[in-house]
């Protein structure tokens, strides 16, 4: 869902190492494990003066560190994740037997794959990259939905930033029944587009039409 909030905007997608099979941060639970300044710096200046426990600084590095986008490539399950023969300067997130390049490839529903979809889609839509754009939600507490127009397409793409199911309506004029579902990241999407949009959990849905 993150993944197509940005590529179906205009402006060029970067795809930052590990993001196209969907690695994720890696969990540290020693400030041993980091070798980022602005981490460790902080680390002793929130625990070691001003009282902030270990556990809960942890807990704000594991979410802001920049070490979290920085660790190895993870490429299969063997010993330090394929990256290496030897330690690495940053320790392999513990779940590169699950999350690596291998696996990614094998699955044909993986996060790769999904990946190589979005960059086929801005190749192919022209609307993508010239069309204009226009915030369709602005007030939403959930959704973040967007229209992109050219002369002529109209693409609409809305994201669920939300664990919980959410609700939107096309905007007014949309022709939803001369329109397709181009993307979306659940398998059983209808074939027909509805006015009314019931997103569920993370959900994300590319809507096309052509005049």
């Amino acid at each position: 869902m993150l993944g197509v909030s940005v590529h179906m905007m205009q402006g060029t997608p970067y795809i930052y190492q590990g993001e196209e099979i969907g690695m994720t941060n890696p969990g540290y639970t020693s400030i041993e494990q980091y070798r980022d300044v602005e981490s460790t710096n902080m680390y002793d200046i929130m625990v070691k003066q001003q009282g902030v426990s270990h556990d809960e600084m942890m807990a704000i590095l594991a979410q802001k560190s920049r070490d979290n986008s920085r660790t190895p490539m993870q490429w299969n399950d063997q010993a330090f994740a394929g990256f290496s023969k030897g330690q690495p300067w940053l320790e392999v997130a513990s779940n590169y037997a699950e999350i690596n390049v291998e696996n990614a490839v094998d699955d044909s529903n993986s996060v790769f794959y999904f990946y190589q979809k979005l960059i086929q889609l801005r190749k192919e839509i022209e609307v993508i990259t010239t069309g204009t754009y226009e915030d369709l939600y602005p007030e939403h507490e959930s959704i973040f939905g967007y229209e992109r127009k050219s002369q002529t397409q109209t693409l609409i793409c809305l994201n669920n930033y939300y664990g919980v199911e959410a609700e939107c309506v096309l905007p007014q004029g949309f022709d939803n029944s001369k329109a397709n579902y181009v993307l979306g990241n659940y398998s059983d999407l209808s074939a027909s587009v509805t006015q009314h949009q019931v997103l569920r959990p993370y959900e994300t849905r590319t809507i096309l039409l052509n005049y």
